[in-house]
C-alpha cells in the first residue's frame, strides 16, 4: 500500500495508461524511467516527457478536477 496521496505504483500507472489509449511498448519505455512507487509531483516533468499529465489522464478518463 502507497501511504502518500500522490505516490502511485507502476501497476496503478499500467491500468490507468492502458486505460486511456497508451500502447503497451509506451507503457514500457515509460516506466523504465520511474522509480515504482513514483510521485506525481517530483515525477512531473519526466512524466511530461511522453506527454503524460494527470490532466490529460483525468480528461481521458472523464473525470473532473
Amino acid at each position: 500500500m502507497v501511504s502518500s496521496p500522490s505516490l502511485r505504483s507502476h501497476e496503478e500507472a499500467v491500468r490507468v495508461l492502458r486505460r486511456t489509449g497508451y500502447s503497451d511498448e509506451s507503457i514500457r519505455e515509460i516506466l523504465r524511467e520511474l522509480p515504482d512507487p513514483f510521485d506525481l509531483e517530483r515525477d512531473r516533468e519526466l512524466l511530461a516527457r511522453y506527454g503524460v499529465s494527470q490532466e490529460l489522464l483525468m480528461d481521458r478518463i472523464g473525470g473532473s478536477p
